[in-house]
């Protein structure tokens, strides 16, 4: 009759190592930690976002309007001129009006822009309109 008693040689091979998975867990947290802030400023325009208290995140796709401090603006990531602006937001809003129009301005930016942002959005006949902020 065999005898079925497991050797230490077996027992040792049917161990977990910890070691190498500790090592793998750490590397992916670490390159998602330095990618993070890449990936989250894609935009071609730096902007100074102001601080609120709340933020909702989006859960639809957005047509997003971003100005900055001296007055570059872009849609959707691409730079348009004030002269262009109309033609594209319309064309833009026309081809997704349930889409969220959210705002992204410089927090130095006087308030006369935004609302005229806002009011030029309105027209254009967007639905939703939201102005981006960061968590404080």
């Amino acid at each position: 009759m065999r005898n079925n008693r497991i050797t230490s040689e077996e027992q040792k091979s049917a161990e977990i190592m910890i070691t190498p998975l500790a090592d793998v867990s750490f590397t992916i947290l670490i390159t998602l930690m330095v990618l993070t802030p890449v990936i989250m400023l894609s935009s071609k325009l730096h902007v100074n976002l102001p601080t609120a208290t709340t933020v909702e995140p989006p859960t639809e796709k957005n047509i997003t309007i971003t100005i900055t401090s001296e007055n570059e603006i872009s849609v959707n990531n691409e730079l348009v001129t004030t002269a262009q602006l109309a033609n594209v937001l319309k064309s833009t809003i026309r081809r997704n009006p349930s889409y969220l129009v959210l705002i992204r301005t410089d927090k130095e930016l006087e308030t006369g822009t935004v609302m005229n942002m806002i009011a030029l959005v309105k027209k254009l006949g967007a639905k939703s309109i939201s102005i981006a902020t960061i968590q404080g």
